[in-house]
C-alpha cells in the first residue's frame, strides 16, 4: 500500500538518530507533511496508519537536529552549500506562485462548456504529406494562390488519407496532429506544415462533430476546470517572465 510505503521511507529517513531530547516540533509543519502524504496516497490505500503523525514528527525532529549540527559546522557559510539552499529556496517559491495562481483562477461555465465541446471534437481529417518542410511550403504558397485542397491532394496521394476518411476523435489522433486540429475550425488549413515522423504534413478540418460516446459534461467538469486553471495561471507566468526579459 502507498502508505505503508511512504512509512518505511519516512522510518528510515531518520533510522539510528536519538531525537528523544529534540525540541518539540511546530504542528503546523507536521500537519504540512501529513497532508502532503495523504495527497499523495491513492484512493485505493485506504486510511493511513494510525503512527503516521508521531513518525513524521520524529523525522523532522530528526532533521532539526541534524540542521543544528550542520549551523555549528558552519556549513550554511560555504558559498557551494548557501547556492544549493538559494536554488532550491527559489524552485520552492516559484512553485507555490504557480499553485496560488491556478487556486485563484476564476473559470467561467462558458469557458468549462467550449472547452468540453473541444475536447469531444471529432474531426474528418484531410492530409497531404511532403518528404521536407519547403516543399510543403510551397504548396502551401499554391493554396494561398487559389489551388483547392482537394486538388493539391490529387497532385500528392497519401495512402495513409484513407485511414481517416472518417470522423476521428482529436485523442485518437497523433499527438502533432491532435495540436494542430485542436486550433483549427471546419474548413480551416493549418498555418504552417506539421512535423510528424519524419515528413511534412498539411492538414485541413473537412467536418467536425462530437465523439461518439464522449463522457457527459459533468464527469469531466472538474478536470477540464483544473486544466483551464492550469492554463491561465502559465499564460500569467509567461506574461511575468517576458515583461522581465525572460522568454519562456
Amino acid at each position: 500500500m502507498k502508505h505503508k510505503t511512504l512509512l518505511t521511507t519516512l522510518t528510515l529517513a531518520f533510522a539510528g538518530i536519538a531525537v528523544a531530547a529534540a525540541p518539540a516540533v511546530d504542528k503546523t509543519r507536521v500537519e504540512a507533511v501529513l497532508k502532503q502524504v495523504q495527497e499523495m496516497a491513492p484512493p485505493e490505500a485506504g486510511a493511513p496508519p494510525a503512527d503516521l503523525r508521531a513518525t513524521i514528527e520524529k523525522r523532522l525532529a530528526a532533521d532539526d537536529l541534524l540542521k543544528a549540527e550542520a549551523l555549528k559546522l558552519g556549513l550554511d557559510k560555504k558559498p557551494e552549500v548557501r547556492a544549493q539552499w538559494q536554488n532550491l529556496e527559489s524552485g520552492f517559491y516559484a512553485e507555490q506562485y504557480a499553485k496560488h495562481l491556478e487556486a485563484a483562477a476564476a473559470v467561467s461555465d462558458e469557458e468549462l462548456r467550449a472547452a468540453y465541446a473541444e475536447q469531444t471534437r471529432a474531426v474528418k481529417l484531410q492530409q497531404v504529406g511532403f518528404p521536407s518542410e519547403a516543399e510543403a511550403l510551397q504548396a502551401q504558397q499554391l493554396l494561398l494562390k487559389g489551388l483547392s485542397f482537394e486538388e493539391l491532394m490529387k497532385r500528392h496521394p497519401n495512402p495513409a488519407q484513407e485511414q481517416l476518411s472518417g470522423f476521428v476523435a482529436l485523442a485518437q489522433l497523433p499527438p502533432e496532429f491532435a495540436a494542430a486540429a485542436a486550433t483549427m475550425q471546419r474548413g480551416q488549413i493549418s498555418h504552417k506544415p506539421v512535423a510528424f515522423q519524419g515528413s511534412y504534413y498539411l492538414l485541413k478540418i473537412a467536418a467536425t462533430e462530437q465523439a461518439e460516446n464522449a463522457p457527459p459534461f459533468e464527469e469531466l467538469k472538474d478536470q477540464i476546470a483544473a486544466l483551464l486553471k492550469q492554463r491561465k495561471a502559465q499564460e500569467q507566468i509567461a506574461t511575468l517572465l517576458k515583461a522581465n526579459g525572460l522568454e519562456p
